[in-house]
Formats: C-alpha cells, sequence, structure tokens
C-alpha cells in the first residue's frame, strides 16, 4: 500500500492505516527528532514525541490532504512538538530589567523579513525535485550530507557539490529581486 492509499484509508477511519504508516515511518519520525534536538533528548523523550506525532496524525486525519506527503506533514509535526516539549520543559525566568531591545527593531524589519521568507519558498519552487529534497533534508530536516547521499543514493561529494550550487541559486534568484546585495 503507498502513501496515497494509506493516507485515504486513514481519512475514512482505518487504524490498521495508522498501524501501517507508524511501522513505516517510525524510524523517520525518530531520526527527524534526534536530528532537531541535537542529542539534548534522551531515547524515552524521542519515542514518546514519535508516539505523539502518530497521535496527532490520526487526530487530524480528517483533514488531511492526500497530495501532501507524509514525510513532511511527519516532519513538521516533529519539529512543533519538539517545540513544544521544550517551552513546556523547563520555563525560563527572565529579569525584565536587564531586557534590552535592538535599537534597530521595527514592524518594517519585521514585514520585510517575511516578504525575503515568501521570496527564498519561491525561489525554493522553481528548484528542480531533487534540488528541493536535498535543500530541504538538509536545512529543514537538519540531516547530515551523507545520510541525504544514502537516502538519494548519490555520492556525498556530489549532495555537498548540490547544496553549493542550489544556495547559489537561491542567492542568484534573492539578488534578482533585491533582497541581496553583492
Amino acid at each position: 500500500m503507498n502513501d496515497e492509499e494509506m493516507i485515504s484509508a486513514l481519512i475514512k477511519d482505518d487504524d490498521k492505516a495508522l498501524e501501517l504508516i507508524a511501522k513505516k515511518y517510525m524510524g523517520y519520525v525518530c531520526t527527524v527528532a534526534r536530528n532537531f534536538s541535537n542529542g539534548t533528548l534522551s531515547e524515552n523523550d524521542i519515542d514518546e514525541i514519535s508516539i505523539t506525532v502518530f497521535y496527532k496524525l490520526w487526530r487530524v486525519r480528517h483533514d488531511l490532504d492526500i497530495k501532501v506527503g507524509l514525510p513532511l506533514y511527519l516532519s513538521a509535526t516533529t519539529w512543533n512538538t519538539i517545540k513544544n516539549l521544550f517551552r513546556n520543559k523547563s520555563p525560563v525566568s527572565v529579569d525584565l530589567t536587564e531586557f534590552e531591545i535592538a535599537s534597530d527593531f521595527s514592524v518594517e524589519k519585521t514585514v520585510e523579513l517575511n516578504l525575503m521568507i515568501s521570496c527564498l519558498n519561491e525561489g525554493v519552487a522553481t528548484l528542480s525535485e531533487q534540488e528541493q529534497k536535498i535543500f530541504l533534508r538538509f536545512y529543514l530536516y537538519g540531516e547530515k550530507t551523507s545520510q541525504i547521499a544514502n537516502a538519494i543514493n548519490i555520492s556525498e561529494s556530489s549532495v555537498r557539490t548540490k547544496l553549493y550550487r542550489i544556495r547559489e541559486k537561491l542567492k542568484n534568484y534573492m539578488t534578482e529581486r533585491g533582497y541581496i546585495n553583492v
């Protein structure tokens, strides 16, 4: 059963589909959790996160889009679960008397940053499918070049070369739109 068939079955409340998805993607979710946490989580924490991710998948099953890939949804859910875990795990007390707002902070700069991120997203959309996979695996999923090379069956040096070329393409894309001054 492929991913689209599993999602379709999941949407129809088939709990066996959830078992199949969990069996297929449990290792992936655990790897993403390890990569995102940079070794700060115990194996028990990683197990709890993976269980939470699949529970969340079950909860939103009726709202899933078949066209959105499971790996993308699962990695985003894993990332959000880790953020929430860190947020809830150790509350930070801050002495506001020592808090300083950067002198150059402004709403305009925040808007400009959001526009720049939108432009970058557009630039990523212009990349080939393989380039997008490499870019997302490296920058979004936090995978190492060796992991990417194994996953897409190319050499590690090819991954590094492609990352360099992708950065150049995106830099040119952003420069053409006035976001990077070279």
